[in-house]
This record gives C-alpha cells, structure tokens and sequence, in this order.
C-alpha cells in the first residue's frame, strides 16, 4: 500500500441533458488531460459522463489508473445510480449503488434505490469507498460501514441542485468521526433541462479534507493539544468553473494515528 495517493479530481460542465453522448466525449477529452501525471486515481461527480462504460475502461487501461465515473446501470429492468469503478487494466472492479434517491431522480429517470450497503474495494493503494452524494454526507451510515471495514480512503462523487454549501461540512464531521480522508467530486455549474424545465446545478467546490500530515506521536499529541476546528483539514477546495485538478492526498497518517485519536475521544 502507497502512503500517498496522487488523485485527479474532474470538475466538469457537463451537457445540460444528462443523458447526453456528448458528456461521454467530453469525459475522454478531460481524461487526456491527465496524461504525464500519472495519477492513481480519477474520479468524476455524480451522474457524469452517465453512460460510457465500453469508453471509460479503454481510457483507464491507457491511462493504467483507477477511475470512478458516475453512471447508470440497468439490472432487471430496473435502473440504479452509481459510482462504477474501473481497474487499471479496465476492467469493472466494483459499483456503488446510491442508496437515498431524491424525487427528481426518482420521477425523471426512474431510479431505483440501492440496498444501502456500502462496500470497500481493494486496490493497489488501499481500500475506498465511494458513496453517492448525501449518502455520505447527509447521514451517518454510510462512513459508519466504510470505517469498520477498515477504508484508507473515501470518494464522495456528488451533484447539487441544492445545498452545495452544507456538503463540505457534511464531509468534515464524517471525516472528524472515522479519521479518514475525503475527496469530493462536484460538477461545474451548469443548467440542466428536464422535460423543458430549466433547473440550475450549483456547482463547483470539489474538496480534499484530510488532517494534517503528523510524524511521530509526540508531533500527534502536541497537534491534538492545539486542535480548534477542522478548518485546517480542507487541503484543496476549488471554484466553480470546469477544471481538472491533481492532488497529492496523504494516507499514512490517518492509517498511523487512527488508533491514538479514537482512544482520545472515546470512539468505538
């Protein structure tokens, strides 16, 4: 296992329809521009590029890294929201289906809710998880799961026609909660159309929140002793326009120092 993680972050605009082919062109186009970086991992927001899979997998085996997308899948008829991870070789390593299905995408799409189980799945790295949206930051359950099967790290792929501005606080609790670094994956701002209605994503604000990266025991306990808010863990925060971004996220702390800080608070 790695104790850094390089992660590219996809920020996108996406088409207003979201079902539009041209979003999986657009993904492609955004993941060329992770060539020379060599990232670990990519991870796009909620519901982006939608379709694709056929694509996504040529482009994590050129790439040879790990990508999340956000993607529909059909099974039985019926029609689930997920994160879909794709291996460095391409092939499908695991889906995360979204468990708390909003009315829009209930009533527009026909989504189906997930069965509320949340996965970790093993990689070179370490073990993610990937929770949609406000399954992770809206309640508890989700980073709950994640944490007993022991998670490295936490991918939280997201869309907002609202409450953008709670999301980052969500993540901060459930990342103060477990210890455990969270990466968020938003859209761009964008108009979206559903049935000619006009509805506005806001957007922007992709995030990287991890604590500090602390050395010995004595640097945690002197750390601890100081610690006054959590504001210090957000290590990246975006705007709100397209961009695709690489980060350099820390592992080994939190998997060192998780023990100490559950034992200071009395976490079980």
């Amino acid at each position: 296992m790695k104790d850094t993680v390089k992660v590219a972050i996809i920020q996108p605009k996406p088409y207003p329809a979201y079902d539009d082919p041209r979003n999986v062109v657009h993904a492609l186009f955004l993941l060329d521009q992770c060539r020379g970086e060599q990232p670990d991992i990519v991870c796009f927001p909620e519901y982006f590029p939608f379709q694709g899979e056929e694509e996504l997998s040529k482009a994590a085996k050129k790439l040879k890294s790990y990508i999340i997308a956000g993607l529909v899948e059909e099974e039985n008829g019926k029609w689930y929201n997920t994160a879909t991870l794709f291996d460095r070789e391409g092939r499908i390593l695991g889906r995360q289906r979204k468990k708390c299905v909003g009315s829009l995408e209930r009533n527009l799409f026909g989504i189906t809710p997930g069965d509320g189980i949340y996965r970790t799945f093993v990689t070179d790295f370490g073990k993610i998880g990937m929770p949609v949206c406000i399954d992770f930051w809206g309640q508890p359950e989700a980073a709950r799961q994640l944490a007993k099967d022991e998670v490295d790290i936490i991918f939280n792929p997201s869309i907002f026609p609202l409450l953008r501005g709670h999301w980052r606080y969500g993540a901060l609790v459930r990342a103060f909660d477990h210890f455990v670094p969270v990466v968020g994956v938003n859209t761009a701002s964008f108009n979206a159309f559903y049935n000619d209605r006009k509805i506005h994503h806001l957007g922007g604000h992709s995030f990287v929140i991890h604590p500090p990266k602390l050395f010995d025991k004595d640097h945690f306990r002197r750390w601890l002793r100081r610690l006054d808010n959590l504001e210090e863990w957000v290590h990246i925060e975006l705007g709100e326009y397209e961009i695709v971004h690489i980060a350099d996220v820390d592992l080994k702390t939190c998997r060192w120092f998780r023990p100490d800080f559950k034992k200071r608070f009395g976490f079980n």
